[in-house]
């Protein structure tokens, strides 16, 4: 089975991640259950990668999980587009895929103005 990479979008501007045309500069994004029980809507999920920008010490915090190769190509490779790998435990969603993956061609994650990763929603997500 070939590796799936959704297109990651999103409207999280107080994201460390976040740059702009909505998009995600980590290197993975990690979608979760908000509570234990699985989701039922889009409300319960959450973009645990989110950290908020706050300042330089919150910036280099974060900065492990930047996707520093796919901001190279994507510079000096035209028809690439800068997105994350994805890793979804969201297994209520239809396009969730045994071993974690999510099928989807694209994920928006949802939450401007999100203080907090409980904030942040997966506007993709579809109860099975």
């Amino acid at each position: 089975m070939s590796e799936h990479h959704p297109k990651v979008i999103c409207e999280v501007d107080t994201c460390t991640h976040w740059l702009p045309g909505e998009v995600c500069g980590a290197a993975n994004i990690d979608i979760l259950n908000e509570e234990e029980q699985s989701a039922e809507s889009v409300e319960h999920t959450m973009c645990k990668t989110f950290a908020e920008r706050r300042g330089l010490a919150n910036l280099l915090g974060s900065a492990d999980n930047v996707n520093w190769r796919g901001a190279i190509e994507a510079a000096i490779m035209p028809d690439r587009e800068l997105s994350p790998t994805t890793t979804c435990v969201v297994d209520s969603c239809v396009y969730w895929e045994e071993g974690n993956l999510c099928m989807a061609d694209e994920i928006f994650v949802s939450g401007s103005g999100a203080k907090e990763c409980q904030d942040t929603n997966c506007g993709t997500f579809k109860k099975k």
